[in-house]
């Protein structure tokens, strides 16, 4: 199986390298540096027609949308641990926690980014930022919850569903001194060798 991945340090394709290297799979990186707008070359939207990231290759076929590419990584490839079998009743678990980090937690943290780091102030909406914030909080509360007891959020080991959540959670470790669960969970997943570190984050 040959793989491409259209990739950019800190951006959603972060989800992807990580569960590429967690399943110790070969792939090469294509970088697309989207602040460059090289994500809107002609060549780059006939591989992603929304000029964004990620893209995976597989074998001549493309696949977009981070979470549905980490899903299909860890339902497909052989021997994978990323998943529990549909049949299995931590799967209901494992599939709340997929949707939660694509809906509950990454929507508010994404207005968040958006507004107050990355657009211009002409652009930003400042006012989005106080009601995004507490909608983020809200959901670092459940997630706390949800790790009270256990080290990972599905059955008590790492799944597809961490990689998930602790890409969204890195993005703002200053909401986290007021949960600490989430703090250790976080310092735990940074700790397992296929985590992306980014420039200067080795802890």
């Amino acid at each position: 199986m040959e793989m491409t991945l259209y990739y950019m340090p800190g951006s959603r394709a972060e989800r992807v390298r990580w569960a590429l290297e967690e399943l110790d799979l070969k792939y090469r990186t294509e970088p697309i540096d989207l602040f460059k707008g090289e994500g809107q070359r002609e060549d780059y939207l006939a591989i992603h027609p929304l000029g964004q990231l990620p893209a995976l290759v597989i074998d001549g076929e493309v696949m977009i949308e981070s979470g549905a590419i980490v899903q299909w990584l860890a339902e497909s490839v052989p021997g994978s641990e990323l998943a529990p079998a549909p049949d299995q009743p931590a799967r209901r678990a494992f599939d709340q926690w997929m949707y939660f980090a694509v809906t509950s937690l990454e929507g508010p943290a994404w207005e968040m980014l958006l507004h107050g780091r990355i657009l211009p102030e002409e652009q930003a909406v400042r006012a989005i930022i106080p009601f995004a914030e507490n909608r983020y909080t809200k959901a670092l509360d459940v997630l706390e919850n949800a790790v009270k007891d256990q080290e990972y959020l599905v059955d008590g080991k790492f799944s597809a569903a961490d990689i998930m959540v602790g890409y969204i959670l890195a993005w703002f470790p200053e909401f986290l001194t007021s949960h600490p669960g989430l703090q250790a969970y976080l310092a735990r997943l940074k700790q397992r060798p296929a985590y992306p570190h980014p420039p200067g984050d080795q802890d």
